[in-house]
């Protein structure tokens, strides 16, 4: 709380400071390009500046943010995937546990065709032996 405070203490001093800046400031910039003649205000060319450097920073961002949009997607899908793997997974094990051998294949299964990974084939294989082993 007290740094809140503090902060919105110092942006208030800054612009308490930037407004007694600006109307002390009686300066103007003369731009001669012949045969024009342009007179603006020092603080109206500041205030340009700085809108014109928001701009080009504003847009820069916009632009990494739609360059990076794709792969953003394609890591979210991943990551859903892996999820639903992973809860697939578990509730194999319940039903392993439970005794429930089909449903466990099953569960397992479609965890594999989720991820496609050839590391739960070893988890298949000893599903089918645990199963054959009960059916005896």
């Amino acid at each position: 709380m007290t740094r809140k405070l503090l902060w919105w203490l110092l942006m208030c001093l800054l612009l308490i400071s930037i407004v007694w800046l600006i109307s002390n400031n009686q300066g103007y910039v003369l731009i001669v390009r012949s045969p024009y003649r342009v007179q603006l205000s020092f603080n109206f060319l500041l205030v340009v500046g700085v809108l014109i450097f928001l701009a080009i920073h504003y847009s820069l961002r916009l632009i990494h943010y739609l360059r990076r949009l794709p792969a953003n997607r394609r890591s979210k899908k991943e990551t859903q995937r892996l999820i639903a793997s992973n809860a697939a997974l578990l509730e194999g094990m319940h039903a392993l546990a439970d005794g429930d051998f089909e449903k466990a294949e099953i569960a397992v299964k479609r965890a594999h065709d989720l991820i496609q990974n050839a590391g739960h084939e070893k988890l298949l294989e000893a599903l089918a032996s645990e199963k054959s082993k009960q059916d005896l």
